[in-house]
């Protein structure tokens, strides 16, 4: 049955995201900033939010390939990389949403292949709502539900930031500053 569904695969170049989409799928920088600046002086707000604000893409969402240079790591973490630990998952939970309901075998298999690159790479360079948009563009025909996309998202990253404590965040910037 599957083996019937037709993509309609092209490549992406710099997408337009869509309305419906951008309505369902929370932006990382804006989640992230929300929680962040919280017990912050005014002054180190404006610093976190100029650090996360500063990597956006043109489209106006975080991409992943921003964090790329920030260590999950160390004793010393600093608020980006809060950031980039909050979103470690994404790449995974995008691909299996992506790629739901598609074979491993065969002419599918390959396109599979191609959709997890391609959906991978918009999210780093263009955000997770661009690749959310090609990938319902490529996959018309599977009704993905991007709101369960994005409550996926959603949930993991707030399970991320409930486990850490306030405090944490104005350590790193202080940490940061020096």
């Amino acid at each position: 049955m599957f083996d019937s569904e037709e993509l309609h695969l092209f490549e992406p170049g710099r997408l337009k995201v869509a309305p419906h989409i951008a309505e369902e799928i929370p932006d990382a920088g804006v989640f992230f900033l929300s929680w962040a600046i919280q017990g912050l002086r005014p002054e180190q707000a404006r610093e976190v939010e100029s650090a996360v604000n500063g990597r956006r893409c043109t489209n106006g969402w975080f991409p992943l390939g921003s964090l790329s240079n920030i260590p999950l790591r160390g004793l010393r973490p600093g608020p980006l990389t809060y950031l980039a630990r909050m979103t470690a998952e994404d790449p995974e939970i995008l691909r299996r949403w992506a790629t739901r309901a598609l074979p491993d075998h065969g002419r599918t298999g390959e396109s599979k292949r191609r959709i997890d690159d391609t959906s991978n790479h918009l999210l780093l360079t263009q955000g997770h709502a661009a690749a959310a948009t090609w990938v319902v563009a490529v996959r018309p025909q599977a009704y993905l539900d991007v709101g369960l996309l994005g409550d996926k998202l959603y949930a993991t990253w707030d399970a991320y930031l409930n486990s850490l404590r306030p405090k944490d965040m104005v350590k790193a910037v202080r940490r940061w500053n020096r």
